[in-house]
C-alpha cells in the first residue's frame, strides 16, 4: 500500500556552542548524584556533548543593607505587589546611587524589568545581582531564566547549574536544565533533569510533560507515552501534548492508540493537524474510506495544508491501482490533482514528485 512519508518530525532549535567537561562531574557538583547511573552518564558511543560544570563566581565584597535601606527595600516590593513598576524601579535606583553593592536592589530591578517583559534590561540587573551575591537564589535562578527567554541557551545552562548548585531540588531549575538540553541535543541529560523533577514532585503534570518530551527525544517511545499519558491526567493537555501523543503511539505502532487520540483531539481543538493526523492513523489500520473522510476534513479547514493532500492524493491513487489502473479514471485524476496541489504548497517533496513521475499521473 502506498504511502507518502511527510517528514514531519519536529524540529529543535540550533545551537551554535556546545558545552565541555563531564555530565557526571557536571551533576556531582549540582547535587544530583542521587539520580540514576543510566540517566545521568552519556552513552558509549554516543554523539551527545557532556555538560560543563558551572563554576561559582567569586563573590564581590558588599555592604549589606542597612535597617533604613531594608526599610525602602520593603517598600520597594510593596509598590512591586501592587504592580507600581515606576516606583519600586525609583527606590531601586535611589538605594543604589547611595549602595552600589546592594545585590538585593539589582535582584529588585530584574524582576520588575522581567514583569514588564524588558528582558534586555532584566538580564544586566540579574548579572550583577548573582555577580555580587552568587548564592542569592532569585538572582541567579531569574538571570538562568532571563538568558533562557533571550536564546542565550549556553549562558543559560550555567545559570541554571548555579541555582541548582544553591537549590538542588528546585523543581523550575531541573525542568528548564531539561529544556536546555533537548535544546542542546543531549536527551539522555535532559531526561535525568526531568526525572529529577519528576521525583520531587510525581503529581506535578509538567514535570510530567517535559520528561515525557525528554524520553521521547532520547527514543524511549513506550516510556514516553507512559508519561504522556500520566501528564494528560493530571493536567487539561494542550493541544501540542495530544499531538506529541499521537505522534508517540504512532512511532511504536499503536495505531489504534493513536487514531484514538486524534479523534479526542478533533473535539477538544479542531484543526486541519488534527484531522490530517486521524487520517493517517486511520489509513495504517486499513480504514481508507474514514481516512479519506478525515483527509478531506482537514483540507476543508486549510486548502493549502498539504500532508492531508497527499494523504487524499495516496487514497485515490490506491484506489485506482486496486482497480486495475483504468484509462480515464476519476480516481486517477483526483491524485494527480491532488499530489500536484500539495508540491505546489510545498516544493521540496521528493517522493511526492516521484508518484507522479512513477504513474504517470
Amino acid at each position: 500500500m502506498l504511502e507518502v512519508d511527510d517528514n514531519r518530525a519536529p524540529r529543535g532549535m540550533a545551537v551554535a556552542a556546545t558545552l565541555a567537561a563531564s555530565v557526571a562531574a557536571s551533576f556531582a557538583v549540582l547535587g544530583l548524584a542521587g539520580c540514576k547511573t543510566r540517566s545521568v552518564a552519556t552513552p558509549v558511543g554516543s554523539s551527545e556533548r557532556p555538560i560543563a560544570a558551572a563554576a561559582k563566581p567569586e563573590p564581590v565584597r558588599t555592604i549589606g543593607p542597612s535597617e533604613a535601606e531594608q526599610t525602602r527595600l520593603v517598600a520597594a516590593d510593596q509598590a512591586v505587589t501592587g504592580e507600581d513598576y515606576e516606583t519600586a524601579l525609583r527606590i531601586f535606583r535611589e538605594l543604589l546611587q547611595e549602595n552600589p553593592t546592594l545585590a538585593s536592589a539589582y535582584t529588585g530591578m530584574g524582576a520588575v524589568h522581567e514583569k514588564r517583559g524588558d528582558l534586555a534590561l532584566a538580564e544586566p540587573a540579574y548579572a550583577r545581582a548573582a555577580a555580587l551575591d552568587p548564592g542569592d537564589f532569585t538572582a541567579v535562578s531569574g538571570h538562568g531564566r532571563v538568558l533562557e527567554a533571550l536564546g542565550r541557551v549556553k549562558e543559560a545552562v550555567v545559570s541554571y547549574q548555579r541555582a541548582l548548585m544553591i537549590r538542588p531540588r528546585d523543581m523550575s531549575s531541573n525542568l528548564a536544565m531539561s529544556r536546555l538540553m533537548v535544546l542542546t541535543e543531549q536527551p539522555e541529560s535532559a531526561v535525568a533533569f526531568a526525572e529529577r523533577a519528576v521525583k520531587i514532585d510525581p503529581q506535578d503534570g509538567q514535570a510530567r510533560l517535559q520528561y515525557a518530551r525528554a524520553l521521547s527525544r532520547a527514543g524511549r517511545g513506550e516510556d514516553a507515552i507512559r508519561e504522556y499519558e500520566a501528564a494528560c491526567e493530571l493536567i487539561e493537555p494542550p493541544a501540542e501534548v495530544m499531538f506529541a501523543l499521537v505522534n508517540a503511539y504512532a512511532k511504536e505502532k499503536r495505531y489504534r492508540e493513536a487514531a484514538n487520540a486524534a479523534e479526542a483531539l478533533t473535539k477538544t481543538a479542531p484543526s486541519a493537524g488534527a484531522f490530517e493526523r486521524l487520517g493517517w492513523a486511520l489509513f495504517r489500520l486499513n480504514e481508507f474510506a474514514a481516512s479519506d473522510a478525515a483527509y478531506r476534513r482537514s483540507i476543508e479547514l486549510d486548502p493549502a495544508y498539504w500532508p492531508a493532500l497527499n494523504g487524499v492524493g495516496v487514497n485515490a491513487l490506491n484506489a485506482w491501482i486496486q482497480a486495475g489502473k483504468p484509462a480515464d479514471d476519476a480516481r486517477r485524476d483526483e491524485a494527480r490533482a491532488m499530489l500536484q496541489r500539495s508540491l505546489k504548497a510545498n516544493p521540496d517533496q521528493p517522493k511526492v514528485a516521484g508518484l507522479l513521475l512513477k504513474y504517470r499521473l
